[in-house]
């Protein structure tokens, strides 16, 4: 009896315990895959953890040692077994090294898509702090105002101007983020969401320019108001004297 016969049962555990764990990969590849191309928006941040768990997953795709492994021992665990086992457990291997060259081109497609997806978080990222600035000005831009003298509108007109100075102050960065994020855009298998993003910092500039613009004008036209209420109050006055 040979080494191998001898030691069969040890030699088939191992040999189990290897083609189980190229199977348990699998599995943990294709879940990786499933959640990464989920119709689901993450956090940047949670995204991350997706990619790098997919890319450490596949950081050897081949897997050529292992099949080649599995492949020499079972040809010699098989030598002196009965041929309905080695069919057995030849059909095994063979289904589990075809599914292995099924899923190469699938995780290669992945990768492709979690590199473009990255770049869609990292421009939502890039896009928060100016959209919460374009909030802010919006916010003060539409707040119910009701100033009680002359000097009170005019330090409301002061602050309008720096708002709209600091609007303008940002037009070529926004103007820049617009155009990156519609670069993006032309990629056919962009994730949904990417257009909200651009909608969202090309439309918020426009709406609270005009917005800013307009409260500016009601502000003025409110001090123009109250400088003629005032005049008038003076020429009663001065009618009364």
């Amino acid at each position: 009896m040979t080494f191998w016969q001898e030691n069969y049962t040890f030699i088939k555990d191992v040999y189990d315990m290897r083609h189980q764990k190229m199977a348990e990969w699998m599995e943990n590849v294709e879940k990786a895959i499933a959640r990464i191309m989920a119709d689901k928006v993450y956090t940047s941040a949670e995204f991350k953890r997706e990619r790098d768990n997919f890319h450490a997953l596949c950081k050897d795709l081949e897997r050529t040692e292992v099949k080649k492994w599995l492949a020499q021992i079972l040809e010699i665990l098989m030598a002196e077994r009965a041929k309905d086992q080695r069919k057995s457990e030849s059909d095994k291997l063979d289904q589990l090294i075809q599914k292995h060259e099924d899923l190469i081109p699938t995780v290669t497609k992945t990768q492709v898509m979690v590199d473009l997806y990255w770049r869609c978080y990292a421009y939502g990222d890039e896009l928060k702090p100016h959209i919460e600035f374009l909030d802010g000005i919006m916010l003060s831009s539409t707040r119910e105002i009701a100033p009680s003298c002359v000097e009170n509108v005019d330090e409301l007109i002061e602050r309008q101007e720096k708002s709209l100075v600091q609007l303008e102050t940002k037009r070529a960065v926004v103007k820049d983020l617009i155009d990156k994020g519609k670069k993006i855009l032309e990629n056919p298998d962009k994730p949904k969401f990417l257009e909200g993003h651009v909608q969202r910092i090309e439309e918020g500039w426009d709406d609270t320019k005009s917005k800013a613009q307009d409260r500016l004008q009601l502000l003025q036209e409110t001090k123009e108001a109250w400088v003629g209420y005032a005049e008038n109050n003076e020429t009663i006055a001065a009618d009364f004297e």
